[in-house]
């Protein structure tokens, strides 16, 4: 299956999904705080992704679920770091800047934003100047 196809087809599911969402109710029914384990009572807070919490079990913290946040802010990092890239200015300037240049070029490297040279090590080695 070619790589458009299943954007396709995940674009497709997402849309059905957000209908659904719209049209339909979502019913909760789980009987266990995500968080403690123990039985869920009043006051409990449901998020859309399923998981459910005590409110007490959430502090202050009852906007994103702690369970589906962290991979939401991973997704949202790769993103940001995705359109920084497409900057080649905004880039140097992130490692000029940086009090340690190589650990800014080095997350790029760790998320796959960069993977290679496009030009080859001969380039490579002239622009390492810039640094």
């Amino acid at each position: 299956m070619a790589l458009s196809e299943t954007y396709q087809e995940e674009t497709s599911t997402m849309r059905n999904e957000i209908q659904d969402l719209r049209t339909n109710a979502r019913i909760f029914q789980l009987s266990k705080c995500t968080a403690c384990t123990f039985t869920l009572d009043l006051p409990a807070v449901h998020f859309m992704c399923m998981h459910s919490f005590h409110q007490r079990c959430l502090g202050d913290n009852d906007k994103e679920c702690p369970e589906c946040a962290p991979e939401y802010r991973a997704v949202l990092e790769m993103k940001n770091l995705e359109q920084n890239s497409k900057n080649q200015d905004q880039f140097f300037q992130q490692v000029r800047t940086s009090k340690n240049g190589f650990s800014v070029i080095a997350g790029y490297f760790g998320k796959g934003i960069i993977s290679k040279t496009s030009n080859g090590p001969a380039e490579a080695l002239n622009s390492s100047s810039d640094f």
